[in-house]
C-alpha cells in the first residue's frame, strides 16, 4: 500500500480559503478609509478655540460611615410588676426646720449670738455661739454632759436648789437652739462604778418636738430624794476602753465619761460636775516583767511581815479580832447616819431648807458618828518592813489623746473630715471648798488639749445663779 503525505503547498486551495482572503481584505480597506478621517477630525478641532466647560458641583453619592452603639434589649418578663403605692403626702409627719434669731443672752446659759451658718456635707446645720454657766464655744452639733451624783447637791454647793438652777440653764440652752442644729444630753454618775444614760442615743435635731421631750427627760433628774441619780438605760461604751491597771480603773471612771461623749460625735461639749481627775493620775498598765517583778515583792513583804508580826507578839487571832471590830464600829456608824439624815431632813423640810442628800455613810463621817477603837492594835512595822509599791507610767493629756486617736477619733471625725470637740468644764465646790491646785491644773489642761476648752470653778448656789 502507498502513502500519500499531505503538503501544503502542493495542496489546491479550497472554498474556505478563499472566503477568509476576502473577508481580510475589506478590513483592511475600512482600517485606512476610517483612520484617515479621525485624524482629519483631531486636527480641525485643535486649531478651533479652546472653552473650559462648566463647572460641575461633585456629589458624592457613597453612604458616609456612622458610629451606631448596640445595646441588648433585656426580654420582657413573664412577672407581674409590682405596683408602688405612695401616700398621701399631707399625711405624711416632716420634721419642722424653722431658723430663728433669738436675742442675745447676758447670763444664764443660752445662745449668746448666731455668728454664722455653714452647711455641712451632708445637711444644712446652724453654726451657733453657745453659752453654758460663761463658757462658749461655735457649734453644730452639742452635747451637754451632767454629773447627776448626790456630790453636786451637798449643803455647801446648795442643796437640791443648786441641780434646779442647773436644770433650767440647760432648758434654756435647748430651747434657744435653732432646729437645723443637732443636740444630746447626758447624766452621769461615777461615785460607785459609771452610770451614764443619754436622752438620745444619737445628736437629733433641735426640732420643737425634741427640744420639749428633751426637758421632759431631764425635769426629773435630783428633782426630789425619791428620784436622784442617773435615770434611763445604762449606756455600754461602743470601743475599747484605754488600757489602765486593775487598781487605777475605778479611780478614772470619768475617762469613761469622756469616751462615751467622744463616741456621740458632736463638735462642742460640755461637762458639769463636781471634780476631774487629772490626767496625769490615769496610768498605763505594767509590762509582763514589770508583774512578775512585783509579785515576787509582794510576796517577800508578805513573809517579812508576818515574821515581824510574830516577834512582835501579835497572832493571827488578835488580827481577826481586831479587822472585826473595826467593821462592827463602822457599821454602828452607818446606822446612826442613818437616822440623823432621816430626822434632819424632817427638820429641813418643815423650815422650808433645802434636804441633805448625802448618803447614810457621807453623814457617819460628816458628823463623826463613828466610835474610836480602843482595843490593841497591830504592832507597828513600817520602819522594818515597807509594801513594794508598783509603778506606773502616766498617760497625760497628750498619751490619752493620741490613744483615742488611733481608732475612736479616726472612725467618727477623721474619716469624716470633721475636727475633734472642743471641750468645756465647768466645776462645782462648795461655798468654802478650796479646789486643789493639782486637780485646777489638770481640768485645764485636759480641756486645753482638746481643742483649746476652758474650765470655770462655781463656788456655792449664789455663783450657780449669778
Amino acid at each position: 500500500m502507498r502513502l500519500h503525505h499531505f503538503n501544503p503547498k502542493k495542496e489546491k486551495k479550497g472554498l474556505i480559503y478563499k472566503v477568509f482572503v476576502a473577508v481580510a481584505a475589506i478590513q483592511i480597506t475600512l482600517l485606512v478609509s476610517f483612520g484617515s478621517y479621525v485624524v482629519t477630525r483631531t486636527i480641525l478641532e485643535d486649531e478651533a478655540e479652546f472653552k473650559a466647560p462648566p463647572s460641575v458641583e461633585k456629589v458624592d453619592h457613597a453612604p458616609k460611615e456612622q458610629k451606631v452603639r448596640v445595646e441588648r434589649q433585656q426580654k420582657r418578663s413573664s412577672k407581674l410588676t409590682k405596683r408602688i403605692q405612695i401616700s398621701n403626702p399631707n399625711t405624711v409627719n416632716t420634721p419642722e426646720v424653722k431658723i430663728e434669731l433669738p436675742a442675745s443672752f447676758t447670763s444664764g446659759g443660752g445662745i449668746s449670738t448666731i455668728s454664722d451658718k455653714q452647711i455641712n456635707a451632708n445637711m444644712k446645720i446652724a453654726i451657733s455661739t453657745v453659752n453654758l454657766f460663761g463658757l462658749s464655744a461655735k457649734a453644730e452639733k452639742i452635747l451637754v454632759c451632767i454629773d447627776a451624783s448626790p456630790y453636786l447637791m451637798t449643803d455647801e454647793r446648795g442643796g437640791l436648789d443648786t441641780y434646779k438652777v442647773i436644770r433650767e440653764d440647760i432648758k434654756k440652752l435647748v430651747n434657744q437652739l435653732p432646729s437645723t442644729s443637732l443636740f444630746n444630753l447626758m447624766a452621769f454618775d461615777v461615785t460607785a462604778g459609771t452610770r451614764m444614760s443619754f436622752f438620745q442615743p444619737n445628736l437629733v435635731a433641735a426640732t420643737t418636738l425634741n427640744k420639749k421631750m428633751a426637758c421632759g427627760w431631764i425635769d426629773p433628774i435630783n428633782s426630789s430624794l425619791n428620784l436622784l441619780g442617773v435615770r434611763g438605760p445604762q449606756y455600754n461604751l461602743k470601743y475599747d476602753f484605754i488600757p489602765q491597771p486593775p487598781t487605777q480603773v475605778g479611780a478614772n471612771n470619768i475617762y469613761r465619761v469622756y469616751q462615751a461623749a467622744l463616741e456621740q460625735g458632736a463638735d462642742a461639749i460640755w461637762f458639769l460636775t463636781t471634780r476631774w481627775v487629772s490626767p496625769d493620775r490615769v496610768r498605763m498598765p505594767m509590762s509582763d516583767a514589770e508583774i512578775v517583778r512585783l509579785q515576787k515583792a509582794q510576796e517577800k513583804y508578805a513573809n517579812d511581815r508576818l515574821r515581824a508580826l510574830r516577834a512582835a507578839k501579835w497572832t493571827d487571832e488578835q488580827q481577826a479580832m481586831y479587822e472585826y471590830q473595826i467593821t462592827r464600829l463602822r457599821a454602828d456608824g452607818i446606822k446612826k447616819g442613818r437616822e440623823w439624815v432621816r430626822k434632819t431632813n424632817q427638820d429641813r423640810k418643815a423650815k422650808g431648807i433645802p434636804l441633805y442628800v448625802g448618803t447614810a455613810q457621807d453623814a457617819a463621817y460628816e458628823q463623826k458618828l463613828i466610835a474610836k477603837y480602843n482595843g490593841p492594835t497591830p504592832p507597828s512595822i513600817g520602819g522594818r518592813v515597807k509594801p513594794p509599791q508598783p509603778r506606773y507610767k502616766a498617760y497625760g493629756a497628750k498619751g490619752i489623746f493620741s490613744y483615742y486617736q488611733k481608732k475612736l477619733l479616726k472612725d467618727i471625725y477623721y474619716e469624716r473630715n470633721l475636727k475633734p470637740p472642743v471641750v468645756n468644764m465647768i466645776i462645782f465646790k462648795g461655798k468654802d471648798e478650796v479646789i486643789k491646785k493639782e486637780e485646777m491644773n489638770g481640768a485645764r489642761s485636759f480641756c486645753v488639749s482638746n481643742n483649746g476648752g476652758r474650765v470655770r470653778v462655781l463656788r456655792g448656789l449664789k455663783a450657780v445663779k449669778d
